[in-house]
This record gives structure tokens, C-alpha cells and sequence, in this order.
């Protein structure tokens, strides 16, 4: 009889090392190779052991019994950005975790001071009770305050429609010895659900070494964020899964907060170190999902830790304040307005139109020039004009044939030349002083004329000269941003051509008679 009852002992050990994975059944501390230390522990008392860090303390450890009402006396906003790329699901042993640190998925902010989402950890049954109730499943969104070490972890209790407070009550209650050896039994009756006490090990909904079926989003109270740990069948401890997730199959953390009032009160980490750290906010009401969702995680979670579940057992309040926050989500912050699509190759459209500014930039700093020289020549031709006048008031030069009479008359040039004297128009040796002051009239208006003449060209070379360089940098800032590809036809006729020599008609009109270049 002693050997039968050794070897059901054995077989017993055997089977809780087995589905118990790697969990160490033992509270301690070790240390790595690498010198990073390390708490080893279990759930078969339920924290009542725990000695390692400050899990000895009870000043204010964390979890408590939440009393039934409490009034509102703040607020605190959230938002968490959708899940719309894969994530990492862990088995440590203790918990599933979604790790989600670095990844930008929001967070909230608490007295003025903003959190961080790290990751969230599944809890089975839950650590807090509401009124004395336990509830089947509870999350813990584990927030870090971007400036420092204080944590604060967001709370949130998931129930169905069989399985709930009333029905975990209910299971707990004392049973007769033939309750069953499952974790949940489905009555094929009433289809409640009822947790055994006896702590036998869980038995999952579907066959084992069949293939594993994600719960299906057409059962009532289906909830599309837990689904986020159920995409995957749960992984083994030490082990991970990869979850997908895409635009059109995203995860809304927001969805578990939205509509909620959440107790406040100062704890602590419910695992070891247990350091009192943690600001704790715990939703007031369960989110829902549906049965098979709960049956899931909470089979998955029993069956990691050796069958004991992974919740503490509670702490005392030691005289704490527990107040309550309803939450806000923060307003999504203004955008500026979509950019106006422009004809064309879309993919074009924003070359071109730089382009075109580019363009047209050239153009107005080549008017500019223009006006400049425009305005240089205004002036040389005043300053002309007034040196003419101050030499000869009154004097208006003699032209015949486009040639202005030499004073003095052709006798005296010819005599000149035959002495080999050359003179200058209008210079002569028997003048008297007064045509010798009207030739040096003459002459100063002459030489004004001619300066005219010389900046009128030179004016019409710059002006020549500016529209060649700007319409040749648009050419340039165009095919720079179209890469070639865009249409230089279009862009040349948005800029202006040459303008028409001087002198010559508007377009479509005849030159007047008497006008000769």
C-alpha cells in the first residue's frame, strides 16, 4: 500500500513539473552569470511567503479590496495610438505580457506628468476584488513616467456573460466531493460556469493535440482587444509568439478605458521585488468578452503556473486613501489640411509645381534687374541733358543730312588739311572767341547725343542679357525638379517671351508711314 501511495506521489510531483514549465517552486533570489539579479518564486501560497525586496512589508502593498463606492475628485487622460504592426507575446513564467515598449503606442498622463505604455500582463483569477468579489481575468497596462522610475499600472477586470464575480463566488463556495475535476465545467443545463475548488489541473475547451482555434468574434461579448492575446495559441514558458497585426486587423487599447471611473490609491508591484512604487489606477466596472475569451486565458494562465493561478493574495489598507479619477481621452491634435491635388502625373505634381515657383522667382528677380537699369538709365540721360543745357541754353544744332554743319565753313577745313593741320568739326583759326563758344556748344551737344545713342544700347544689351539668364535658370530649376520628366512646353508658356525691339508696333498694327529702323 506504502509503494502505491509513493508512486501516485511521484506521479502527482511529475505532472505539476510538467505543466509547470520551468516556474520554480521556491522564493529566492540568485544571481546571473552576468551579475543581474534575479527572484525566483511561486504562486502556491499566493505572495504569503514572499520575503525577497519589500514583499515582507505591509505598509502599502498592493492588492487590496476596493469598497463599492467611492465619489469622483479627479480626472486623468489617456490615449494609446491602434496596434497596427506585430507584436511580441512572452510566457515568463509568471504572466502573459504584451511587450510594448518603444514601440509608440501612447500612454497617459497623471498629474500633469506623462506615462509611457510599457507592456500589459495577464492576471487569472484577479489580484484586486471589488466588494469582496474576485473577478476571473484581470490586466495590468504597466505605465513608466518619462522622467523617472515611478510606475503606474492601470488596472482592468474582464468578465463574460457565464463567467463573472457571482459565478467565482458561487464556485468557491464548499462543493461536495463529486463537483468534477475540471477547472471550468460547463452545467449542460444552465451553461453556467463554476470554478473546482480543488484545484485540479485545467482542462482547455477544445481536445488536446488538436489544432488551436482562436475564439470566434461571433460570440456575444466578444471584445477585438483581448483577442490580441488569443490570435496565437498561448505560447510554453520561457517562449513567445509573433502577433499579427495590420491596419485592417488593428488592436484599440482606448476600448478598454473608454466610459470608465478608476480607484485611486498608492501600492506597490504585486510581484517580487514587490517595491512600493506604483501608483494604482483599477477600473471600478469589468470590461466584457466573451465566454470562450475568459476560458481561454484563464485555462492558459492555470495551467503555466502549476494550477495555482498567478494573482496575490490581498494586503492590508493600513490606513490608505483610496479616492477615484474618471478617465478622458485626450483630443486627437489638430492636422493641417490634405494638399490639393494638381493635374498632371501624380507623381509629378508637387515637382512642378516647385518648379513653377522657381520659375517664377527667376522671372521677378530678372524684372527687378530690368527696373534697375531702367532706372540707371533714367538718370545718365537727366544728367546728360542737363550738361547739355548748362553748355548751350539756347542753341539748337544745325543738321542737314543727319549731319551737323561745322562753323567756319569748307574754305578753312580744306586749308587745314592742305597744311596738314587737321582740325576738329567746328574748330577754326580765324574764329572769333564768340564761334569759338557757340562751336564748344556744338560740340557738347554732339558729344551728348552720341552718350545717348551709347547708353540706349548698352541699356538694350542688359535688358537682353537679364531675360537670357532668367529664362535660362527657370529651364535649369525646372528640369533640376522634374528630373527631366515634366513638361517644359507648358512651363515655357508661363514665362514671358523677349519684348519687341524699340520703335516697332504693337502686334497686329501696321507701322506708322515715316518710321525707319
Amino acid at each position: 500500500m506504502r509503494a502505491v501511495l509513493t508512486a501516485l506521489h511521484a506521479a502527482v510531483v511529475a505532472e505539476l513539473l510538467v505543466s509547470g514549465g520551468s516556474v520554480v517552486l521556491r522564493n529566492d533570489r540568485h544571481t546571473s552569470s552576468g551579475g543581474e539579479q534575479f527572484f525566483a518564486y511561486d504562486y502556491s501560497k499566493h505572495g504569503q511567503e514572499w520575503v525577497a525586496g519589500s514583499c515582507s512589508s505591509r505598509a502599502r502593498q498592493s492588492p487590496i479590496d476596493l469598497p463599492a463606492a467611492v465619489p469622483v475628485t479627479g480626472t486623468f487622460a489617456y490615449k494609446y495610438n491602434p496596434i497596427v504592426s506585430p507584436i511580441e507575446l512572452m510566457n515568463n513564467g509568471h504572466a502573459y505580457s504584451a511587450d510594448l515598449a518603444g514601440l509608440g503606442y501612447g500612454g497617459l498622463t497623471y498629474e500633469n506628468a506623462w506615462y509611457n505604455l510599457l507592456n500589459i500582463n495577464v492576471h487569472s483569477l484577479s489580484e484586486h476584488t471589488w466588494a469582496g468579489l474576485q473577478q476571473p481575468l484581470e490586466l495590468h497596462l504597466v505605465h513608466k513616467r518619462y522622467d523617472g522610475d515611478a510606475l503606474l499600472v492601470v488596472a482592468i477586470a474582464v468578465d463574460s456573460p457565464l463567467l463573472n464575480a457571482q459565478s467565482m463566488a458561487a464556485a468557491m463556495a464548499p462543493a461536495p466531493a463529486a463537483a468534477g475535476s475540471a477547472l471550468f465545467q460547463l452545467n449542460a443545463s444552465s451553461g453556467a460556469g463554476f470554478l473546482n475548488k480543488a484545484k485540479q489541473a485545467p482542462q482547455y475547451p477544445y481536445p488536446a493535440g488538436t489544432q488551436y482555434t482562436e475564439p470566434p468574434a461571433t460570440e456575444p461579448g466578444f471584445n477585438p482587444a483581448l483577442q490580441a492575446f488569443l490570435k496565437m495559441p498561448p505560447p510554453p514558458v520561457n517562449m513567445k509568439v509573433r502577433v499579427p497585426a495590420d491596419s485592417a486587423h488593428a488592436y484599440d487599447l482606448n476600448s478598454m478605458m473608454q466610459g470608465g471611473s478608476f480607484y485611486e490609491y498608492a501600492g506597490s508591484l504585486t510581484a517580487p521585488p514587490c517595491a512600493e512604487i506604483v501608483t494604482w489606477l483599477v477600473r471600478s466596472d469589468p470590461i466584457k468578452a466573451s465566454d470562450k475569451q475568459v476560458m481561454y486565458l484563464h485555462d492558459a494562465v492555470y495551467k503555466t503556473t502549476a494550477d495555482f493561478g498567478n494573482y496575490r493574495s490581498l494586503m492590508p489598507l493600513n490606513g490608505r486613501v483610496i479616492s477615484m479619477r474618471q478617465g478622458q481621452m485626450e483630443d486627437m491634435p489638430p492636422t493641417a489640411a490634405p494638399p490639393v491635388q494638381m493635374p498632371g502625373k501624380p507623381q509629378q505634381s508637387d515637382r512642378e509645381f516647385r518648379a513653377m515657383k522657381w520659375a517664377m522667382d527667376a522671372m521677378t528677380i530678372a524684372k527687378s534687374a530690368t527696373d534697375y537699369v531702367k532706372d540707371l538709365d533714367s538718370r545718365l540721360r537727366s544728367a546728360a541733358q542737363a550738361h547739355a543745357n548748362a553748355l548751350a541754353p539756347q542753341l539748337e544744332p544745325l543738321m542737314v543730312n543727319g549731319q551737323v554743319v561745322v562753323p567756319g565753313g569748307a574754305e578753312a577745313m580744306a586749308a587745314a588739311a592742305a597744311k596738314g593741320t587737321p582740325l576738329a568739326p567746328g574748330i577754326h583759326p580765324k574764329m572769333d572767341p564768340m564761334e569759338m563758344q557757340r562751336t564748344a556748344e556744338t560740340m557738347a551737344r554732339t558729344l551728348s547725343v552720341a552718350a545717348r545713342e551709347e547708353i540706349e544700347d548698352a541699356t538694350r544689351q542688359i535688358k537682353e542679357r537679364s531675360k537670357e539668364v532668367a529664362m535660362q535658370a527657370a529651364r535649369e530649376a525646372a528640369n533640376m525638379v522634374m528630373s527631366g520628366n515634366g513638361n517644359m512646353q507648358a512651363m515655357a508658356g508661363a514665362v514671358p517671351g523677349a519684348p519687341p525691339p524699340p520703335g516697332a508696333p504693337p502686334p497686329g498694327q501696321a507701322a506708322p508711314p515715316g518710321i525707319t529702323r
